[in-house]
């Protein structure tokens, strides 16, 4: 007996036959231990947001206005990006000078910074073709700033981009439409129906009765009245025609500095019209026959095709809408 009780007491001593042991004794079988799943907690990065645009960017309305600056004759947003084109229509009632199918226009626009900036360069376009521009803007941060220029449109459907900052590497660009009805002063054609003449009949000649001729007198001479001379028209800072001179000076100026030494064959006209438009516009007065002489000559070269492409090929290139 006393046999049989050490070797029970050495089975459950024993590491190996212990555990199963007491087990089997009790009845009960333990579940294997399993370790809760592992989860791995990504951190996300960061996304990068660009930048927004610190320069002179286009903003607001596309003004057509009348000679005052102030009175609106039709206006729309400019677009940007991809954003649908806005639509004016106007006619060329509403332009200030119309001449062989152009029509010049007063326009405002809007631009706004968010640093300051010095000496920038506004270009318009129709079509393609380079229609006005304006130089040497300053622009105070986040100060809004008017533009006010004259561009020459044509009849029809005019799309108008508009290029702020166009010498920078990140320009602003805005669209707009203009649709102008009518000629815009071109020459129309008509054609003259032929005229018939019926053939003549003489009547039959009979000799009058002779009679003797009625005395006259010899006609009274009076001497010729002098009449007072007229007096000249003058235009003078304000006015349409002065605006419309104004605008002639600054595309010639900018004709002669760009032009200069690219072969223009009419290089040297084009300075001698600038020369008269300054000193007209220094002397802040011109009268009519004066005024009506530089704007034929200023038209001679807006209709040049010559001058035109040449103009053209002096200003930067950009996508067509």
């Amino acid at each position: 007996m006393k046999a049989q009780a050490l070797i029970f007491s050495m089975m459950l001593a024993s590491p190996l036959v212990a555990p199963s042991f007491a087990a089997t004794l009790g009845g009960i079988t333990e579940p294997p231990k399993t370790e809760p799943p592992r989860t791995t907690v990504t951190t996300p990065k960061p996304t990068t947001v660009a930048p927004l645009p610190t320069g002179p960017q286009v903003t607001g309305l596309f003004r057509i206005v009348k000679p005052d600056g102030n009175t609106v004759i039709q206006q729309a947003p400019i677009g940007t990006g991809s954003s649908v084109i806005n639509v004016i229509n106007v006619a060329t009632t509403d332009a200030f000078l119309t001449s062989n199918g152009k029509c010049a226009f007063n326009v405002k626009y809007d631009e706004v910074s968010g640093v300051a900036a010095t000496g920038t360069t506004n270009r318009l376009f129709s079509n393609d073709t380079l229609i006005a521009q304006n130089i040497k803007i300053d622009l105070s941060a986040n100060v809004l700033k008017t533009i006010w220029t004259q561009p020459y449109l044509v009849p029809g459907q005019n799309n108008v981009k508009i290029v702020v900052n166009a010498d920078s590497a990140t320009p602003s660009v805005g669209w707009v439409r203009v649709n102008v009805s009518g000629t815009c002063g071109a020459p129309t054609t008509t054609t003259t129906p032929p005229t018939t003449t019926p053939p003549k009949t003489e009547p039959p000649k009979t000799e009058p009765p002779r009679t003797e001729p009625p005395k006259t007198e010899p006609p009274r001479t009076t001497p010729p009245v002098t009449p007072p001379a007229p007096v000249v028209p003058k235009f003078t800072p304000g006015s349409a025609e002065w605006n419309n001179l104004f605008s002639a000076f600054g595309y010639s100026n900018y004709g002669v500095t760009q032009l200069k030494g690219k072969n223009f064959a009419r290089y040297s006209e084009l300075v001698k019209l600038n020369a008269d438009i300054t000193t007209v516009i220094n002397a802040k007065v011109v009268d009519q026959p004066t005024y009506n002489a530089l704007m034929s000559r200023w038209n001679s070269f807006v209709m040049d095709p010559a001058f035109q492409a040449a103009m053209k090929a002096i200003t930067p290139s950009t996508d067509k809408k």
